[in-house]
């Protein structure tokens, strides 16, 4: 025994120290996701301020909807994942089966990095530091807030304990489990299995070359057989994915792309972007250097000043020459496996001076262009620092005198804050906004225009969990929600609600009331009250703009408004507020070709009634006509606006006598 060390304690079993690992993580992880494990059919894991910040729910819904058809498309699916998903969908609602896939990631992985810790020789306290460290680095939990898959952490360690105890000993036995554990990994998430197969070389070489099990010819013996196995498994599957995707090309990414989701070796040391309390310090950082939020994703591999520290402290005892217990001996082995990860994690070339040195995802992308984010090797880096650190954390709590402890709280208490998960909670609502949770919960059926256009798959692939018809801009004539009298079209159109972004402009003359207002949101109500004539859609105009006091859209030379007739009139009346550019123009109005008078529009606002005449129920097209050509008002203005002006039209009433 070193004389600078505690007697050791009877160490606690590997089975009982595993369950308590799991059972650890898995109260961190109820305690980190309380308002996900509160309303599991309704929120779901991740803040959405930096994965996808653009469409926050993006990939969530496209997974949650494959669970819930159980379709995905091919050569997607991964069916370690998805299989388990949908198997639970089949039981549960589609959005708590997706909650369980991605938070049960926590307590497994912590689980079987102390799995992988134990069998690296590694003490319970050693091995617990390790398997809650990796379970919880900041790559995993903000790839949990939005990638399911690439949150699928945990078949990582499992495949390198496979691995490093068939190199200790090879054997069919052992060689079955390195093959069920590449399956697992591989089609739990694709891109781990491209980690893998890109690390598995690196990591038997530096296993066998420090590995205590086995000494001279034995050990190489055991190197060759495993890079033999390796390579022919390796090949196999290339010639698999090959077989099954005979025009991979298809599917290369842009190699332009490798150097926006690659990582920066500093990414490492810097501090996660959504952390409660340096998350704004360290995006106002990110953006000084080029990368906006939505870009922040792939620079997400922090590690931790603490756990860097107690990383360094059993390499610093294997460079003293301390070789009394296997942990020690294997740190640079491990050192080597995070360092070639880390290397691998970064874009394909760099210039120094006049000098471009390239990296190995430039060859990489040669064999595999279908993989693009590199970053994403971060995650055994973090396994490699986490097991490291275990054996640090271990040395120090077992160092003779109350020093090493001390040293070992501090340290650890540091990392706890520096991964701190909360507050504020790090949750969001699987529905776009919140007036669409609160008209979700409403008794009776709803027919809603939500007020964007359908871009987003977060508006878009929520409709099946809103349990409403939803429709949005561009749909049925309604363009924008700024227009005038929106409500009378809206209710001859049958819809009963509307919903409006905070920063969505509705015109105080829309007919419609508001019901509920919210931080993100305000929820409108359509009056039932039927109008006998409304505006359906507008042809020819521009896109509408909003002023203090009222909004607006201009014309060209000459556009048509669409109106809709509800019963036979005797005589139609328009009451329109109208202005031209730039100056005074004498402007003519048609009614179904018929030309039906003239006006002069001022280049200030003012009222217009104009007569259509009688017209029978149905569409009533008025065609507006300028006539003085419409000038372009940069021309006029120097502003840069290339449009052709006319004339303007504000608010309006039609109106209509039996």
């Amino acid at each position: 025994m070193p004389e600078a060390q505690r007697p050791v304690d009877r160490e606690m079993s590997v089975g009982r120290g595993a369950g308590l690992a799991f059972a650890v993580a898995f109260a961190l992880t109820v305690v980190m996701a309380a308002p996900v494990i509160l309303t599991p059919g309704e929120r779901i894991f991740g803040a959405g301020d930096i994965l996808s910040r653009a469409d926050p729910n993006r990939d969530a819904l496209v997974v949650i909807g494959q669970f819930r058809t159980g379709q995905v498309p091919s050569p997607y699916l991964q069916p370690v994942t998805d299989l388990p998903g949908q198997v639970l969908t089949s039981i549960l609602e589609p959005v708590i089966a997706y909650n369980i896939v991605v938070l049960l990631t926590f307590p497994l992985s912590a689980l079987a990095a102390y799995l992988l810790a134990r069998h690296l020789s590694l003490p319970h306290f050693g091995a617990m530091v390790a398997g809650l460290a990796y379970a919880f680095l900041p790559f995993h939990v903000i790839q949990a807030g939005g990638h399911p898959h690439i949150a699928q952490t945990q078949w990582l360690p499992l495949y390198l304990l496979a691995l490093w105890r068939f190199v200790d000993c090879p054997g069919p036995g052992r060689a079955a489990w390195v093959l069920i554990a590449t399956a697992l990994a591989a089609l739990a998430d694709f891109y781990t299995g491209f980690i893998i197969a890109v690390i598995s070389p690196v990591a038997v070489l530096a296993a066998g070359w420090v590995g205590p099990r086995r000494s001279g010819g034995p050990r190489w013996r055991n190197i060759s057989l495993t890079l033999l196995g390796l390579t022919v498994v390796l090949a196999i599957g290339y010639a698999a994915v090959r077989s099954l995707l005979p025009d991979a090309t298809s599917m290369a990414m842009e190699r332009l792309d490798l150097f926006t989701w690659s990582a920066k070796w500093w990414s490492y040391l810097i501090p996660p972007a959504d952390h409660p309390l340096l998350g704004r310090a360290v995006r106002e950082f990110w953006a000084a250097r080029g990368v906006g939020a939505d870009q922040l994703e792939h620079q997400q591999v922090s590690l931790g000043l603490a756990l860097v520290a107690l990383a360094l402290i059993p390499l610093w005892r294997f460079v003293r020459g301390e070789r009394d217990n296997a942990s020690i001996r294997m740190a640079p082995a491990l050192a080597m496996l995070g360092v070639a990860a880390l290397v691998c994690s970064l874009s394909p070339e760099r210039r120094v001076g006049s000098l471009d040195f390239v990296r190995p995802s430039a060859l990489l992308y040669l064999l595999a262009p279908m993989f693009r984010a590199y970053a994403r090797f971060g995650i055994v880096v973090g396994l490699m620092t986490a097991l490291l650190a275990g054996a640090g954390a271990s040395w120090l709590w077992r160092s003779r005198g109350p020093g090493g402890r001390r040293i070992a709280a501090v340290l650890l208490c540091l990392a706890a804050f520096e991964y701190l998960p909360f507050p504020p909670w790090r949750s969001r609502d699987i529905l776009p906004t919140s007036a669409h949770r609160w008209l979700a919960s409403a008794p009776g059926p709803a027919s809603v225009l939500d007020c964007v256009r359908p871009v987003r798959f977060t508006d878009t692939l929520a409709v099946p969990l809103f349990a409403h018809t939803v429709e949005w801009l561009g749909s049925r004539g309604v363009d924008d929600c700024g227009e005038p009298r929106l409500g009378e079209k809206l209710q001859a159109q049958g819809d009963t609600h509307v919903i409006a972004r905070t920063d969505t402009v509705i015109a105080t003359d829309s007919g419609l009331t508001l019901e509920k207002e919210f931080d993100d949101s305000r929820l409108f109500r359509v009056s039932p009250s039927p109008a006998v004539a409304y505006l359906a859609s507008w042809s020819g105009f521009h896109q509408r703009e909003h002023g203090p006091l009222r909004t607006w859209r201009w014309m060209p030379d000459t556009a048509t408004l669409h109106f809709s007739i509800a019963r036979s009139s005797t005589r139609i009346v328009l009451e329109v507020e109208l202005r031209s550019f730039p100056a005074s123009r004498r402007v003519e109005w048609f009614v179904d070709g018929k030309r039906l008078g003239e006006i002069e529009v001022t280049p200030e606002w003012r009222g217009y009634a104009l007569v259509l005449g009688s017209h029978e129920a149905g569409e009533l097209g008025l065609a507006l006509t300028c006539r003085e050509p419409a000038v372009v008002a940069n021309d006029v203005l120097s502003n840069g606006d290339p449009r052709a002006l006319g004339i303007a039209v504000g608010a309006l009433r039609i109106r209509t006598d039996k």
